[in-house]
C-alpha cells in the first residue's frame, strides 16, 4: 500500500478568494450534507455546482489533476460541470472530528482524493486540518488561498475554531472502485 501523503500549494491571492466567495454565495444550491456517522460535525455546509465557479478555480482544478498525475496515480473520473462541491464554514467552537471521506452507497465508484481550498477571508485561530498516520500530523501552510490534496481514506479532522471564521471549498475526486 502507498504511504499516506499530502500535497499543498498557494494558488490564490486575497482578491481572488474574495471574488470566488462572492460567486459561491450568489450560486448556492439546496442539497443535503451527509457527514460521517461516527464523527461530530458542527460546521455549516452549503453547496455550489462546479459550472458556476469553474473559471475562477481553474488553478485549483489544474493542481488537482497534476497532483494526481505526479504523486498519487489514481484512476479518476473526469470532473463534470454539474458536480456539486461543498462549501464548509467554521465559526468559533465548530469542528469536524476524526473521519474519512468515503461513500459506501455506490457499487461502482469510490472517493479517492480529498481536495480542499482555503477560502477564508478573515483571520482565524484554531481550525487546524490534521491527518492521522502513525500519529497526528498538522497540515502546515494551509492558509487562505492555499490548497491541500490527500487520499480520501486518510483519517482527518478539523480542530475547533477558537477565533474568527474559516471557509473551505471541497472537491472529492472519484474513480472506479478500489480493487
Amino acid at each position: 500500500m502507498r504511504e499516506t501523503s499530502y500535497i499543498t500549494s498557494k494558488l490564490f491571492n486575497s482578491d481572488q478568494i474574495r471574488l470566488l466567495n462572492e460567486n459561491i454565495k450568489k450560486n448556492l444550491i439546496i442539497a443535503k450534507d451527509t457527514p460521517n456517522k461516527e464523527a461530530i460535525k458542527t460546521s455549516q455546509v452549503k453547496f455550489v455546482r462546479l459550472f458556476s465557479i469553474q473559471k475562477l478555480i481553474l488553478p485549483f482544478i489544474d493542481f488537482i489533476i497534476s497532483s494526481n498525475t505526479n504523486h498519487f496515480g489514481y484512476d479518476l473520473f473526469q470532473l463534470t460541470a454539474s458536480k456539486i462541491l461543498n462549501y464548509n464554514t467554521y465559526e468559533v467552537n465548530e469542528e469536524y472530528t476524526w473521519h474519512i471521506d468515503a461513500s459506501m452507497q455506490s457499487p461502482v465508484r469510490d472517493i479517492k482524493l480529498t481536495c480542499l481550498l482555503n477560502c477564508s477571508e478573515e483571520k482565524y485561530e484554531g481550525g487546524d486540518l490534521c491527518l492521522f498516520r502513525d500519529g497526528e500530523i498538522k497540515i502546515q501552510n494551509f492558509n487562505p488561498g492555499s490548497a491541500v490534496i490527500f487520499p480520501s481514506f486518510t483519517n482527518h479532522k478539523v480542530n475547533k475554531i477558537t477565533y474568527g471564521s474559516r471557509a473551505t471549498l471541497a472537491i472529492w475526486m472519484e474513480g472506479p472502485k478500489f480493487r
